[in-house]
């Protein structure tokens, strides 16, 4: 490439450098950088933040248009030159455009993502609703239990107190005691004493007589 064929000298994109700018004097680059312009969010050809591969896409492709004006179109040497700089112009547009395309995909995937997750926020607070309302139901049916049972406890009561006092009304009354009248004779022998409970028979009991008492101790059938 001929001198006339480079760009004027100045600032530019340098693809060397990730698309930060350089100073370029006509024949080579030259240090200080100066920091890379940022477009302002409506302006410059994408919305979204460029990548760092796409910035060197695009930085490139300044740097190719530069070279493609400053070059001219003075020789054959120098057309040859500027069709292959524009095919690979062409094929940096190409992946930047495919570098758009994917960032859209991207965009939208997440989109996706962020709906279903918000659908599923959604469907978690429902199921939240539908167990604090069950809950509700159960603490409503445990306390009807609780007062069920209190009611039937008081009735099994009260059925209790009537079953006895029906049981004392119609239970016969007790047959008075018939007063026994006092034994005036002893006993034949122990064994009569004994059968009717009045063994041993002291002297002066009902029923005491000398011959129950063999030894004659005032203590009869010992």
């Amino acid at each position: 490439m001929t001198q006339s064929s480079l760009p004027a000298a100045g600032w530019y994109p340098a693809a060397h450098a990730n698309g930060e700018q350089r100073y370029w004097d006509g024949a080579a680059w030259l240090e200080p950088t100066a920091p890379v312009p940022t477009p302002s969010p409506k302006q410059g050809f994408f919305i979204r933040p460029v990548t760092r591969r796409t910035g060197v896409i695009v930085a490139g492709s300044t740097l190719v248009l530069g070279l493609l004006i400053g070059a001219g179109m003075g020789s054959t040497t120098s057309q040859t030159q500027v069709a292959s700089l524009a095919s690979e112009v062409s094929s940096l547009k190409t992946e930047v455009t495919e570098a758009t395309e994917t960032v859209t995909d991207a965009s939208a995937d997440v989109e996706a993502a962020a709906e279903q997750v918000a659908a599923a926020k959604a469907e978690v607070e429902k199921v939240k609703g539908q167990l604090t309302a069950s809950r509700s139901k159960i603490t409503e049916m445990e306390t009807a239990a609780t007062a069920a049972q209190a009611e039937l406890d008081s009735r099994a009561s009260q059925i209790a107190d009537l079953q006895g006092k029906v049981s004392a009304q119609s239970a016969p009354a007790p047959a008075p005691a018939q007063p026994v009248a006092p034994r005036t004779v002893p006993f034949k022998n122990c064994s009569e004493a004994r059968a009717a409970g009045a063994a041993p028979v002291h002297r002066g009991d009902p029923g005491y007589g000398t011959n129950l008492d063999r030894d004659g101790d005032g203590i009869g059938c010992e």
